[in-house]
């Protein structure tokens, strides 16, 4: 029993390793640009107000499986959620997920992300108003979890993407692979996880596009719940492939554009609280993510950049959620959720 102990520790060792290694040669190919953004947005109320990424959260909600597969959990099997983003002026994105287990150590959940822009003007080559078009962007996600032991869980989901922009169209392929290291006396995980790794695969013969790859994200996650209150705080540490943060400008002073170091580490920050009694009937979320507040936020206008929280409810067999993200001064968004546990009906059946 030992030494399959000690063997599976050492398999989640070189995953965490290989992790590393495949995001970093990654990270080389990607040049700082990405197609499919979208894959960034929040997916939930609870995700929004807990920063837009949150990798070590500990619970059963199985849509923070969307940023980490290896959260999900065979406690969250036969749920279904609905989630919907109010953006900007006609724009939103949403996401929905259904999960199930093949056993106590395995879980599946296969789900949906997509971002609706609007319609708006095409114009032909002699510039032309030809009509309006749709532009959207969908994911399919299909992600499969393993409980090894008390201590580790392991997960990956595969991401086929469609890019639809009026008559054009692309495909994308994309994974995230993750490892969670659990400690159920202290109430603490640990978890690491790459997001995003892939790119276009596919797309018009007539068109080049560009950029080619997804927004790879290397992220480590640090959730502790206290054992006498109800409280959880969250530390995630986000992008830690990139650390170039220098952009250009049209100032032709010698350090226009840079980013000095202290800066860049404090972009990799997102903290959090959390409200959440054990039962998990309702919750409370507050975070701030840095690298929002520090790229969005307006120096000459209060602005709430980076801000987000959100409370949430389970209401006999249906959890509701609601959170608000304040990007900028201009974009305040507002997401809902709504699960449903169809254990309920299993469970009155007995009754």
């Amino acid at each position: 029993m030992k030494l399959k102990r000690e063997i599976e520790f050492c398999r989640v060792l070189l995953l965490g390793f290989l992790l590393t290694a495949v995001a970093s040669n990654a990270y080389c190919q990607q040049m700082g640009t990405a197609v499919s953004t979208f894959l960034e947005f929040p997916v939930s109320a609870h995700t929004a107000a807990l920063g837009g990424n949150n990798v070590s959260y500990l619970g059963t909600d199985h849509n923070f499986a969307f940023s980490n597969p290896s959260l999900l959990t065979s406690a969250a099997a036969n749920r279904v959620s609905l989630n919907y983003s109010i953006y900007m002026y006609h724009t939103g994105y949403g996401s929905a997920a259904y999960t199930t287990k093949f056993s106590d150590k395995d879980a599946f959940m296969v789900g949906f992300q997509g971002a609706f822009y609007g319609k708006m003007d095409s114009y032909d080559k002699y510039n032309n108003n030809i009509g309006k078009v749709n532009a959207n962007d969908f994911a399919l996600d299909v992600t499969y979890s393993r409980y090894l032991n008390q201590y580790f869980s392991i997960g990956a989901t595969l991401k086929p993407v469609i890019n639809s922009y009026g008559g054009y169209t692309s495909f994308s392929l994309g994974a995230d692979i993750g490892v969670t290291f659990h400690h159920e006396p202290t109430l603490i995980n640990l978890a690491l996880v790459v997001q995003n790794f892939g790119g276009r695969i596919a797309g018009p013969k007539d068109v080049v596009l560009a950029p080619q790859w997804m927004p790879l994200n290397v992220a480590l996650g640090f959730t502790k719940k206290l054992k006498k209150a109800p409280l959880a705080f969250h530390l995630t540490l986000q992008n830690l492939q990139k650390w170039d943060y220098n952009y250009a400008t049209n100032n032709i002073e010698e350090n226009a554009g840079k980013v000095n170091v202290g800066n860049m580490i404090g972009r990799k920050f997102i903290i959090g609280m959390d409200v959440v009694p054990k039962s998990e009937k309702f919750w409370i979320g507050l975070s701030y993510n840095f690298d929002r507040g520090l790229s969005l936020g307006n120096p000459v206008v209060l602005s709430l950049s980076g801000l987000s929280f959100g409370g949430g409810a389970k209401l006999y067999m249906f959890r509701l959620g609601v959170g608000v993200a304040f990007y900028s001064t201009a974009a305040v968004t507002a997401h809902f959720s709504l699960a449903m546990d169809i254990n309920w009906f299993n469970e009155r059946k007995k009754l």
